[in-house]
């Protein structure tokens, strides 16, 4: 019988696939996500659309030598058209007053672009989007970066990244961060996690810092950090399969003279370096689904009563 804390599937929420400057007009990339083969294109207007993958003609992979045509992307097998709406608008073989047939159409998915990130809506009754995804302001601020942005493969089930919202003492042993304050709070769609610290470097040194990460969902979080340099952090991870996803982060640094740009790469390697030492304790733990808390390790069993609710109920 399965435990009621079980997570079956994939959870309800907004899931990023690209970044914006990854996908000008006319491009075509194919994904694998939440275990389905989709087609992300660039229509020549500049929206960027999602389908599931394959054509319902015969079952040609529409990402792989697929071509945008002005608002539509053509299968590379016999050139049938889809729309945005994944409707076929044309059948380039078949006489102009034939009608086209209405099976003829693949799924679309709902897509938000915003911060210069594409994102997807995922909600496994079919539900359109229950939220809005954050503006980020510094995003359009001449006095900040652009985004420093990376991606890593990871080996996990997302519920392993998002419970670092909760636990305050992984970090002095793993970040060789001191952790002076620390305070969650979860309110509907979102989860909050208040941190004031001291973080040793490894090349020496103490920074004093004060961060606001907010979850936006099962997938999306974006923090503000005041210390040595002001910044902004995305973080979002989008499960490929059941324990595998990709895990995109981006740097915004407030401009403070001509070396900004330099800080902001390093910030980026040092971001890198912290998800490696995360990652390789990720990658070989056991999840626990009752552990034995003890008194200082964080708001746990709050954080996982409000990841659920993006996840179906168990199967009977």
């Amino acid at each position: 019988m399965s435990s009621p804390h079980e997570l079956h599937g994939y959870p309800r929420g907004w899931f990023v696939v690209a970044w914006s400057e990854e996908l000008p007009p006319g491009a075509v990339r194919p994904l694998r996500y939440l275990g389905r083969d989709l087609v992300l294109f660039r229509t020549e207007a500049g929206e960027a659309v999602v389908l599931d993958a394959f054509c319902p003609h015969l079952g040609a992979h529409l990402g792989h030598g697929g071509q945008v045509r002005g608002d539509a992307i053509a299968c590379p097998f016999h050139a049938w058209e889809f729309d945005g709406s994944g409707a076929c608008t044309r059948i380039p073989y078949q006489p102009q007053d034939a009608k086209i047939p209405p099976r003829a159409r693949v799924a679309p998915w709902s897509v938000c672009e915003r911060n210069g990130v594409i994102h997807l809506w995922h909600d496994p009754a079919g539900d359109p989007p229950a939220w809005e995804l954050p503006v980020v302001p510094e995003v359009d601020d001449p006095a900040w970066t652009p985004w420093y942005t990376n991606l890593l493969r990871v080996k996990t089930h997302p519920r392993e990244i998002v419970e670092n919202v909760a636990d305050s003492a992984h970090f002095p042993v793993v970040h060789r961060t001191e952790v002076v304050a620390f305070d969650n709070e979860y309110c509907e769609h979102m989860a909050t996690q208040r941190t004031e610290g001291v973080a040793v470097p490894p090349g020496g040194g103490r920074d004093h810092f004060r961060i606001e990460a907010t979850y936006y969902g099962p997938a999306l979080q974006v923090s503000h950090m005041q210390g040595v340099l002001d910044s902004v952090l995305l973080l979002a991870h989008t499960p490929i399969g059941p324990h595998e996803l990709d895990l995109r982060f981006a740097v915004k640094i407030r401009r403070a003279g001509a070396r900004t740009e330099q800080f902001a790469a390093m910030y980026v390697d040092n971001l890198t370096r912290g998800f490696h030492e995360d990652i390789e304790i990720w990658e070989h733990k056991l999840y626990r689904e009752v552990p034995r808390l003890v008194d200082g390790d964080g708001p746990i069993g709050r954080l996982r009563t409000w990841y659920r609710q993006f996840y179906a109920a168990a199967p009977a």
